[in-house]
């Protein structure tokens, strides 16, 4: 799974990963009932409609964004600010900067691919795809995972 094609929930909690999350500990990742959201250190996480929640992150990470104009905006994130073996984060154009920063944020960690399972203490090995959505769209939970 590509990083910058990562939405809604899928995206906070690679987020959280990203931020030192782990499940268990520090983070509660809901996949029977993912609309309910992830919980990171203890409050909702939703880093796309808070700042606050990425906040330091953003600013050690060099993060910027520029005024693209039509509504858009610029994300870069500066090549010295990642790891030697991940790959550059593109210039990056989206319709909300906060979204771009969360991507950059994710990239910073992961790079530009994503797994597409994951290991959660609570519900096994979990296939990703069917909770790459957006907020406001379904997942068949029983579908998605064995509760």
């Amino acid at each position: 799974m590509k990083t910058l094609a990562l939405q809604g929930n899928l995206l906070n909690l690679f987020v959280a990963l990203a931020m030192g999350g782990k499940e268990g500990e520090d983070l509660r990742v809901p996949f029977d009932e993912w609309d309910c959201g992830v919980v990171y250190e203890g409050d909702y996480f939703n880093p796309q409609r808070n700042v606050a929640d990425i906040w330091s992150a953003v600013i050690r990470l060099r993060l910027s964004t520029q005024d693209a104009g039509n509504g858009h905006w610029i994300v870069t994130l500066p090549q010295k600010m990642l790891d030697s073996e991940v790959v550059a984060f593109p210039t990056f154009c989206c319709a909300d900067p906060l979204k771009g920063y969360c991507l950059a944020l994710v990239w910073s960690v992961f790079g530009s691919e994503m797994p597409d399972e994951i290991e959660s203490e609570r519900f096994g090995q979990v296939p990703l795809a069917q909770y790459n959505v957006d907020f406001d769209e379904p997942v068949d939970y029983p579908a998605a995972v064995a509760v």
